[in-house]
């Protein structure tokens, strides 16, 4: 069970606070009215996070924070604040803050961040694990996702003999990451991994690239020169984009999965090689086969084995954990402190279809890290389309009934709407309620129906 600290100096919303975290089950609870009785048990305990008001009368949210990290560096701090600014903000992350949540908010947006910080822990020992152990069979493959569990199972059943393999994926969806940890598993260190993409090469090219030459074979070949084939004997051979083989190739390799053999070009001598074939596409292979576009023995020869990875779209879990992971490694790269995402950024890039799945997901990473002037990274950073404000709709439609999907849209919109005019207001519920044409009784019924904490 988590330990979580929560402090403000405030008794009612500290209780409101400790209230709306008692709701799940998953947290150990400790609360203090006071920032030198939170100081005192902080040097005396750790907690695996704290959520602290940024005012706290004699001390300050950042006085907490540098107490945790001075006493326990890994203890994650999330800051909250009436007085929101960006200043304040960039100042609370500088000096190691998780994230900087502006009251009011909801109970969702506080558990959003919550998931959001135990996901940067998962990220955060994923990536020490890796860089210790480079050699992980699973090195770059993050997931929390059902989906993905299913995978790597599947990862694992296969491993354990020589049996082909096939990949089914879209575009971005880490077919090379998972042709790898299958090798690793399979093969351990000191055997090849050969990958080539057979829609990068021109025909011509390719035959010499995949079975290679003898001297004086054509034009050119001024040396005898090994194939690729070669170079993973012993090992794994891994075609990607196995659909954009041309027919005249498909029968060549379909005799060197029969035969186990090759002949370089202008060679007479058959290679007996050993090599387990790992094939990926992001086509319909079947549909290939019935318009005589793919052979259908050689389908049946790579497809022994099928493994299907998820879209992105489909693993929604993952996405934050992926991003933290990419955020992190970016920052150990550069040798800079990582940025963190808003809980309305972290939202909305969660919510988004990713036509590009995790490729696409790594360039707008990369592109906010270096675009982004501040240590914060907010909506607005995000980059179009990402950054559309309708995309949580698709993700609605898409995974809920219509009645369930329009009361989640509603509840969205009276979160939004009523956070925005109580910040417009510093909180005060009169001027709100006249403002936007709502009866004083009707707001306090959303406050407490969406668990919205201000400051009135």
């Amino acid at each position: 069970m988590k330990k979580i600290l929560i402090v403000d100096d405030e008794l009612e919303m500290l209780e409101s606070l400790e209230k709306i975290l008692s709701h799940k089950n998953e947290f150990n609870i400790t609360a203090c009215s006071s920032s030198k009785e939170a100081i005192k048990k902080i040097e005396k305990e750790s907690f695996d996070l704290i959520i602290t008001d940024l005012k706290l009368g004699d001390l300050t949210g950042i006085d907490i924070l540098k107490t945790a990290k001075k006493f326990h560096p890994n203890t994650l701090v999330i800051i909250l604040s009436g007085y929101g600014t960006i200043e304040s903000s960039v100042e609370a992350v500088k000096n190691g803050a998780f994230d900087f949540i502006e009251k009011p908010f909801s109970s969702g947006k506080l558990f959003e961040t919550i998931e959001r910080a135990f996901c940067s822990i998962e990220s955060m020992e994923l990536n020490k694990d890796n860089s210790v152990h480079d050699d992980t069979p699973f090195e770059g493959i993050i997931y929390r996702s059902e989906s993905m569990q299913k995978v790597i199972e599947m990862i694992k059943k296969v491993s354990k003999g020589k049996i082909n393999v096939m990949l089914f994926g879209e575009s971005g969806t880490g077919k090379e990451l998972v042709a790898r940890a299958i090798h690793k598993l399979s093969h351990g260190e000191g055997h090849p991994f050969v990958p080539v993409n057979c829609g990068a090469l021109p025909e011509s090219l390719f035959e010499s690239e995949l079975f290679g030459y003898e001297k004086g074979a054509f034009t050119g070949a001024l040396k005898t020169k090994p194939g690729l084939m070669e170079f993973a004997n012993d090992g794994t051979f891994f075609f990607d984009e196995i659909g954009d083989l041309s027919l005249s190739l498909q029968v060549k390799l379909l005799r060197i999965l029969e035969e186990r053999k090759i002949r370089r070009i202008g060679g007479q001598k058959e290679i007996d090689i050993d090599v387990r074939i790992i094939a990926a596409t992001n086509k319909n292979l079947e549909n290939a086969v019935s318009q005589g576009l793919f052979r259908e023995d050689l389908y049946y020869r790579l497809n022994a084995c099928t493994i299907e990875l998820p879209p992105l779209r489909e693993r929604r879990d993952d996405i934050i954990p992926i991003i933290n992971h990419f955020l992190n490694k970016i920052s150990q790269k550069d040798g800079i402190t990582s940025k963190v995402l808003t809980s309305e950024a972290a939202e909305t890039l969660k919510n988004y279809t990713w036509p590009g799945n995790i490729r696409e997901l790594q360039n707008v990473i990369q592109k906010i890290y270096y675009l982004c002037q501040s240590q914060v990274i907010t909506i607005d950073d995000l980059p179009l389309p990402v950054n559309k404000n309708d995309a949580f709709i698709d993700k609605l439609t898409m995974d809920q009934n219509y009645k369930d999907a329009k009361n989640s849209v509603i509840e969205k919109f009276d979160v939004a709407y009523l956070t925005h005019h109580l910040k417009k207001n510093n909180g005060n519920i009169s001027k709100t309620a006249q403002e936007c044409g709502i009866d004083r009784r009707s707001i306090h019924r959303m406050l407490a129906k969406y668990e919205i904490v201000f400051k009135d």
